[in-house]
This record gives C-alpha cells, sequence and structure tokens, in this order.
C-alpha cells in the first residue's frame, strides 16, 4: 500500500484474501464478464450506469445502489477508462465483502424511488474500514487482472496501468 492510506485490519485482510483466493476471474480479464459473474455469484442482476455530475468535493465518483432484487453501480460519466474500472471495482468489492449500504437516497440520485431503494454506498473518503477494505480488494483484483494479461498482451492495458498505479514499488 501507498504511505498515507490506511489497511484493513486483520480480520478483514482474512476475508479479503478469502474473497479474492474464491474469485472466478475472467481469462482474460474482461470487467463485463466479472459484473456477470460477480452478479450470479450473488443471486441477482448488477447493472452499470454512466451518469453525468455525480462527483465532486462531498460527492462519491461511483456509487452503488441495492434495489429489491437488483444492484446498481453508477459511475461519473467524465473519467478515464482506467479510472471507471477501478470504480465499478471497488463497488463490486463492497458486494463480495457483504457490507450493507446506508438507506439514504441523498439529492444526487433524486430521480430513483427512494421506496424501492433498499440503500446506497457511495466513497467520498476511506475513513471506515469498509471503505479501506473495498479499496484493498479493489486493487488486489486489478493486480491479479493485470498479472493475467502480462504475458497476454490483448489484456486490457488500462488493467496494466492500474496495477502500476496501485503497486508498492
Amino acid at each position: 500500500m501507498k504511505s498515507g492510506r490506511l489497511r484493513p485490519s486483520q480480520d478483514h485482510e482474512s476475508k479479503i484474501n478469502s474473497i479474492l483466493e474464491d474469485l472466478d476471474l475472467p481469462d482474460p480479464f474482461d470487467m463485463e464478464e466479472l459484473v456477470t459473474r460477480v452478479s450470479r455469484r450473488r443471486g441477482r442482476p448488477i447493472h452499470l450506469h454512466a451518469f453525468a455530475g455525480i462527483s465532486g468535493e462531498e460527492l462519491p465518483c461511483g456509487s452503488w445502489i441495492a434495489m429489491e432484487n437488483t444492484d446498481h453501480i453508477y459511475v461519473e460519466d467524465a473519467t478515464s477508462p482506467l479510472h471507471r474500472d477501478h470504480i465499478v471495482l471497488h463497488e463490486i468489492s463492497h458486494m463480495l465483502l457483504e457490507h450493507t449500504p446506508q438507506q439514504t437516497l441523498g439529492r444526487t440520485f433524486h430521480h430513483l424511488d427512494a421506496e424501492l431503494v433498499t440503500g446506497v454506498l457511495g466513497r467520498t473518503s476511506y475513513d471506515t474500514e469498509e471503505e479501506r477494505s473495498a479499496e484493498t480488494l479493489a486493487g488486489l483484483i486489478a493486480t491479479r487482472a493485470a498479472l493475467r494479461g502480462t504475458s497476454d498482451q490483448t489484456a486490457p492495458s488500462t488493467l496494466r496501468r492500474l496495477n502500476a498505479v496501485l503497486s508498492d514499488s
């Protein structure tokens, strides 16, 4: 981990490693296929959405919205493909870690019926153990996907760049 970031506790680290070992990553890596596999694992569809204007100083650049029978990941559309992939991995990591979204919708998603939303999770910082755990798992998934891509040059270059950005070296 880069200095300045807090690490997850030992218990969370153990859970992260277990999830990572059990995760069926596509080879070669493909984000849509990973979303499909996590969706099957959870027994409910996951929908990805680009959304204009969800980022800002106090707003997350991505959010996971849990509905009664589906999950929705919203990603700021004015971001790079590399950042988009990392946001999706972060939100998927919350799901895999079985984090519970808050039951507040906020002004950002005012177009959604609050009665149908069971929870919203969006990050604006890494102040909580859940956020640190999700960020750690997202980075490890990206690293594992990028390492697979080193022998296969058809793997997404964005994941190789993400690995370089997140690595300690």
